[in-house]
């Protein structure tokens, strides 16, 4: 499931021109549009060139100047959100913790959400399956996600999830989504059962 942020990523304007003319703007400008041009070869499958242009974003975006607009947070998160599909878990986790770490500074409740679940993600892979429960109960009573990675549901609240019976740290929205996930999810529950 890609757990992208589903957000206008220009924070309310997507051109340009609506942009003043500072030259601070016009660079967050350009870096935008370098991003959105990631995600879409990201969605396409083109993972290198993905990854070419969101680090071309980040040199774009000065953090210093940028450190509190939530577009840094975004690419970050994004940018894990590729190092996570691509299998390259240690990387995901380094760039979902900077979004993490900024969206809270910036109190961002929707990247907050979306980093944090990210970041449980790679810990549920990683099967620190403690550390997975213990960042997504942070979260509770809402904004939490099914770990169904294919379920399609957004943010939902804890009395919509229902936990695993038998590791105690995994959570569905239905026993369809369980079932779903159910051959992934088998090795990680019954190591922490034996």
């Amino acid at each position: 499931m890609d757990m992208s942020m589903d957000m206008d990523l220009s924070s309310g304007s997507s051109d340009s021109s609506s942009l003043s003319s500072s030259p601070d703007e016009s660079i967050l400008a350009e870096a935008l549009s370098v991003h959105n041009k990631a995600r879409k070869a990201d969605a396409c499958g083109s993972r290198c060139e993905a990854e070419r242009l969101y680090h071309r974003a980040l040199e774009l975006i000065d953090p210093t100047i940028c450190a509190t607009h939530p577009t840094l947070a975004s690419v970050w998160n994004d940018l894990g959100e590729l190092y996570f599909h691509m299998g390259r878990f240690d990387d995901a986790e380094q760039w979902f913790g900077k979004s993490l770490d900024l969206s809270l500074s910036i109190r961002d409740l929707k990247v907050i959400a979306t980093s944090r679940e990210n970041l449980a993600r790679v810990q549920r892979v990683k099967s620190e399956l403690f550390k997975a429960k213990a960042l997504r109960m942070l979260g509770a009573p809402d904004d939490m996600r099914c770990d169904n990675f294919a379920c399609a549901d957004g943010l939902l609240r804890s009395p919509n999830l229902s936990i695993c019976g038998g590791c105690k740290k995994t959570f569905y929205c239905s026993q369809d989504c369980q079932r779903q996930d159910w051959e992934r999810h088998k090795r990680r529950c019954h190591t922490r059962l034996g």
